[in-house]
This record gives C-alpha cells, sequence and structure tokens, in this order.
C-alpha cells in the first residue's frame, strides 16, 4: 500500500473517531439531531438523535459516550448509576 494512501486513510479514521462512536449505533434511519442540555449534569450538553423508527440515542458532547437511549439492546452500554 502506498504510504500516501495510508496516511490519508489513517488521518479520516481519526478525524471522524467522535462520530464514529453515534454511527457504531445505527440501525434505523437519522431523522433528527439536536444539541441540548444536559440539567442532571447541572451543565454540559448532550446530543440526541432521533430515528424513523421512534428511538433515541443521547451522547455527552465532549467525550462522544452513549448516555442515553430508548433501545432495549443499548442498555448494557450505558454508564452504571450506581
Amino acid at each position: 500500500m502506498d504510504n500516501s494512501l495510508k496516511n490519508s486513510t489513517n488521518q479520516n479514521n481519526s478525524s471522524d473517531s467522535v462520530s464514529k462512536k453515534a454511527d457504531d449505533f445505527s440501525e434505523s434511519k437519522v431523522i433528527s439531531e439536536e444539541i441540548k442540555i444536559n440539567h442532571q449534569s447541572g451543565e454540559g450538553q448532550y446530543r440526541e438523535i432521533r430515528y424513523e423508527d421512534g428511538g433515541f440515542r443521547q451522547f455527552d458532547t465532549e467525550t462522544g459516550e452513549l448516555i442515553g437511549s430508548s433501545y432495549k439492546s443499548d442498555q448494557k452500554n450505558l454508564p452504571s448509576m450506581e
């Protein structure tokens, strides 16, 4: 593989790392995406993505981590509330 092509591929992968976390979960077409204030943490924000099947997922805007979801399959990936 040509080094310039390899470097280009690596750069693209690293620049997509935050959004890739959200993309990893997509099962249905996204119908809306909105940044909201996280009142539970006092300040801070999260990104809420709504899907055409009626479900949603919420991601921390700083870390990109999944923090909320209506999907049963996501429950094991959510942070513990303990």
